[in-house]
């Protein structure tokens, strides 16, 4: 007795962008794949015709360089991640079976070029933040929007010292 197909497969829910997402992925691989079958059919009529009309010998040479690239792109590309067509071809799978080791080395990537304190700061000398800011304050706008939202900043910023007690302790800190 057989199961219904819903028992075989787990079923995955999607949300509507990852549905849109895989819509775009399903379509570029068949857009993709039409492609390369054109390329193989206008190889197989060029050569079909070649003795008749000697320029379809450009045309299948076009069509074969195409399809021999298509392979190639399509291959090299499904090597990656698994093993084309299933067999236990050597070099493939490539990222699958070392994902561990390519993430740990990106990590290392990352915190070494990037996030280290002298790359950091490197680039932070390369920008003159005065002048970023004056820039930006030089147009009127963001200027009188700047200067709107500080005169309701204070007076809220003065009301919560005197709510938190940090006015009396200031003051005692000062005075002493």
């Amino acid at each position: 007795m057989s199961q219904p197909a819903s028992a075989l497969a787990p079923v995955a829910r999607f949300d509507a962008d990852a549905v849109a997402k895989l819509s775009a992925l399903r379509r570029t691989k068949f857009l993709a794949t039409a492609a390369l079958a054109l390329c193989v059919l206008i190889f197989a009529v060029a050569k079909s015709f070649e003795g008749r009309f000697a320029w379809l010998g450009f045309v299948a040479a076009f069509a074969e360089a195409a399809t021999i690239g298509g392979l190639a792109d399509w291959y090299a590309v499904v090597a990656l991640f698994k093993r084309p067509l299933g067999l236990p071809i050597p070099h493939t799978a490539i990222i699958p079976e070392n994902q561990n080791r390519i993430a740990d080395n990106l990590g290392r990537f990352i915190e070494v070029n990037f996030l280290a304190p002298e790359p950091v700061r490197e680039k932070l000398a390369e920008v003159d933040f005065s002048a970023l800011v004056a820039d930006w304050l030089s147009d009127a706008d963001r200027a009188a929007g700047l200067s709107r939202f500080v005169g309701r900043l204070v007076p809220q910023t003065l009301s919560a010292i005197e709510q938190s007690g940090l006015r009396g302790f200031v003051t005692s800190r000062m005075l002493e």
